[in-house]
């Protein structure tokens, strides 16, 4: 039913944006907003309560590979800057609630965690934030938790969607982090991949070879017909020669297929 609901909301949304007529634009952008939204917020007030630990299963996007410029990915689609770099920078969940607002001169971020406390911030200091709420979880380290941080990001133009930011898939313990950091980071990440209903955002870095990369053979554990995985191949412009051909041959049989982008560099922006 809830999967149905989404099938809607993305109807609506495309309805909205072919409208000709502006006052039948507005009569559709209202009933998205009456009939649509209300549910998209229950979906995700349930998952704020955690009953998927009750056996109660909800739809999510969720993204997951190891320092693959995922959390840029999150970037371009909500259009602001997160937390990335080198090492471990996912160390809790982070769940973005986008939120597209018609009305919003200027983005209104909110962080949400730690059993309900609320924190407003701005675009321009959303990863500090993010940073200070991890550490808070997380701890000052480099160990992880599977507490999550909400970012609801209300914002013109961005997609009514929530997605969840994955831990990267690490093999070997850096200093600072717990010898058992792979099997931590792979209970987590399986925890939220294995429900039929989710729909996995695999990123993956250009650089690589794609059919062997360890998220590739996790994700097979819980998606082995791949209908629900969709690819997502960044750095493209260090492509290395014959990434066409390996995306279109598709050995690993995704069957949402992939995307190749190039994702922003240094101070660019995401202005236009």
């Amino acid at each position: 039913m809830v999967a149905k609901q989404a099938h809607a909301a993305d109807d609506a949304k495309a309805a909205i944006t072919a409208a000709a007529s502006g006052e039948t634009a507005s009569a559709i952008a209202e009933s998205y907003d009456d009939q649509i939204r209300p549910l998209l917020d229950v979906v995700d007030r349930l998952r704020h309560l955690k009953v998927t630990q009750e056996g109660i299963q909800l739809p999510t996007v969720v993204v997951g590979n190891q320092s693959s410029d995922k959390s840029t990915v999150l970037e371009s689609l909500a259009g602001i800057s997160i937390p990335s770099g080198q090492g471990i920078c996912t160390r809790v969940p982070l769940v973005m609630r986008l939120q597209d607002d018609p009305s919003a001169n200027s983005p209104k971020l909110q962080l949400e965690y730690s059993n309900g406390r609320v924190v407003t911030t701005t675009e321009a200091k959303v990863a500090d934030t993010i940073n200070v709420a991890t550490a808070e979880i997380a701890g000052s380290g480099k160990g992880i938790s599977n507490a999550p941080i909400t970012l609801v990001v209300q914002k013109h133009g961005v997609p009514d969607l929530t997605i969840v930011d994955l831990h990267g898939i690490t093999r070997v313990p850096v200093q600072g982090q717990p010898d058992d950091i792979y099997d931590q980071v792979t209970k987590i990440i399986k925890e939220y991949i294995s429900p039929k209903e989710s729909i996995i955002l695999n990123v993956l870095p250009s650089t690589l070879d794609l059919p062997t990369c360890e998220s590739i053979h996790m994700l097979q554990q819980v998606d082995r017909s791949g209908e629900r995985t969709l690819a997502v191949v960044t750095k493209v412009d260090k492509a290395p020669e014959g990434l066409l051909e390996e995306v279109t041959m598709d050995d690993v049989h995704l069957g949402l297929g992939y995307v190749c982008v190039r994702n922003r560099i240094g101070d660019e922006t995401y202005d236009c």
